[in-house]
């Protein structure tokens, strides 16, 4: 019995591929090193952009605004804000647009449509009509 499932057995064959593998990985000449300079973790903002930033913010412009004009997070809108020493404004919802954002739901409208409306994110908006007592509605497509 121990000879059938050894004659039948393919661990001998991915043994034999494995070496071989092994083998040519060994002789394969080295990659080449990257050339030209390291990619970057950020985006580099001048001067100019940091000033623009400030000022545009200050302006009344919202950080996802910013962020989207600049190709960068709205993390970083606010960590070059608060480097410039600009304070940042209340984020979120007024309780007017709460109001106007539970009626939204209400009538139908999803957070994402709310969330574009104020500019704001669809979690802002859920924690809103959370907060206002509303029920939130299943996700599409889940149970």
């Amino acid at each position: 019995m121990v000879e059938l499932i050894g004659a039948y057995s393919s661990k001998v064959s991915l043994s034999e591929q494995y070496n071989d593998l092994r083998k040519r990985i060994q002789e394969s000449p080295p990659r080449p090193r990257p050339t030209g300079p390291p990619p970057r973790a950020k985006r580099f903002l001048s001067t100019d952009n940091i000033a623009d930033i400030a000022t545009s913010y200050e302006a009344g412009i919202s950080t996802n605004h910013i962020a989207s004009r600049y190709g960068i997070s709205k993390t970083r809108v606010a960590s070059v804000l608060r480097e410039q020493g600009v304070t940042l404004r209340r984020q979120g919802l007024t309780n007017e647009q709460v109001s106007k954002a539970t009626d939204f739901y209400r009538a139908g409208r999803s957070m994402v449509w709310i969330a574009a409306r104020y500019d704001v994110s669809h979690t802002t908006v859920a924690t809103a009509l959370r907060r206002q007592g509303v029920q939130l509605r299943p996700r599409p497509g889940w149970s």
